[in-house]
């Protein structure tokens, strides 16, 4: 995290966090920026009782609170929902030049009633209007900063603005008399930005936090739930994550549309573990299990039920058997072709080949376990048949 900006050196985290702080960005300023701008035009029907010539400041007044709802308004759009930043900050100089100019006009211009007050040493009742709406632009710097929702970098640039703009207007009502006066101005509005610029800092430093701990903990439970979907061998979903994939198909049925459960069983594999290990075995089962989704379409599903077990979902068109069993002939020969590993600097062939059971459904009270029963008991009838062969099970009656 930058120490100045505050922006994550990741740009992916980064572009999340804004997404993030745009919805809260939106949520905040819509309650703070019609509740500012009735606070902000309350105060102009005091100015008809106290001042004189209000007309000027009456649409000065009005100007500002179109602009600042105006933009309000803006950033609500989608198309500038990714310019809330920007949009925001203009709000806030629109409401800050807008109080700069009211020490400007009329008759009763603050800095009239100022340059006159220290030309008759007078310091305390005869200001005129200027430490009204001096107060007034400390609160535009305060809104800015803590209540408007920017991000610390567009608010402290907002702030800065505000604080070089009421100095020039200081120096210009002034006008070089009272020094001193000046510099107070300028040291106090600077004081104000370092106070609220401090706070909001430390406001967006724990909200960055925050959001990095709940990344971290998002992603801790992200591996915790796909630990506990997937095999660990073979990175393929578990028999816990295919029955909860099975129960979801028998809930959304398409017509016109058969599924099948393939129940893939290894020949041979057992010699293989006996013979060179379980580091040899665990390497034919990873290698089968890359091939059996090599082999499969985009929304196919495939999962290690366990031991040398798999279990392939699929959905076809139609009511036939036809498409499963191509399919399973397809995926023996995946199986089928050997495996070169290599064992002590020396080349090792494994051959190993599968017997394929499928289940066609949905048929009446099929539930997941059901369906898998079927494509087991299809699977040891192939067994019996011999190596690499494909069965599919009675269908019954499938409701279709």
């Amino acid at each position: 995290m930058n120490p100045m900006t505050l922006c994550f050196a990741d740009d992916t985290l980064e572009r999340r966090y804004r997404r993030r702080q745009i919805e809260t960005s939106h949520k905040l300023s819509r309650i703070t920026i019609p509740l500012s701008c009735l606070l902000f035009a309350s105060y102009g029907l005091i100015e008809i009782s106290l001042l004189d010539h209000y007309e000027t400041y009456l649409l000065l007044r009005t100007s500002v609170l179109v602009g600042v709802l105006g933009l309000f308004l803006l950033s609500r759009l989608p198309r500038f929902r990714h310019h809330v930043n920007g949009i925001l900050c203009l709000a806030s100089l629109v409401a800050a030049l807008g109080t700069l100019a009211m020490f400007h006009v009329g008759d009763g211009h603050a800095g009239e009633h100022l340059v006159e007050s220290h030309a008759a040493g007078q310091h305390e009742d005869e200001h005129g209007d200027f430490p009204v709406y001096f107060v007034t632009l400390i609160t535009v710097v305060f809104w800015t900063y803590t209540l408007l929702g920017l991000q610390f970098i567009y608010a402290m640039a907002c702030g800065l603005l505000i604080w070089m703009g009421c100095t020039a207007s200081c120096a210009l009502m002034h006008l070089g008399s009272d020094v001193l006066v000046e510099a107070n101005e300028a040291f106090f509005m600077m004081a104000v930005n370092l106070l609220a610029g401090m706070s909001a800092y430390s406001r967006e430093r724990q909200s960055r936090q925050l959001f990095l701990h709940e990344c971290h903990i998002t992603g801790e439970r992200d591996d915790l739930r796909d630990h506990a979907m997937c095999d660990s061998l073979t990175g393929l979903l578990n028999r816990r994550a295919l029955l909860t994939r099975l129960d979801q198909i028998l809930d959304i049925q398409t017509l016109g549309t058969v599924q099948a459960a393939l129940f893939i069983d290894l020949d041979g594999f057992k010699p293989v573990n006996d013979r060179h290990g379980h580091a040899i075995g665990d390497e034919v089962l990873r290698i089968t299990g890359e091939r059996l989704g090599n082999t499969l379409r985009g929304n196919d599903i495939v999962g290690r039920l366990g031991g040398d077990e798999f279990l392939v979902l699929i959905s076809r068109e139609g009511n036939g058997r036809k498409g499963p069993e191509q399919l399973a002939e397809r995926l023996i020969d995946a199986i089928s072709r050997p495996i070169t590993l290599e064992v002590d600097g020396e080349p090792l062939i494994i051959a190993v080949s599968a017997s394929i059971g499928i289940s066609l459904f949905p048929f009446s009270g099929a539930t997941p376990e059901t369906v898998i029963a079927r494509a087991d008991s299809a699977m040891y009838e192939a067994k019996q048949r011999g190596r690499g062969v494909v069965v599919t099970g009675n269908p019954l009656r499938l409701v279709l």
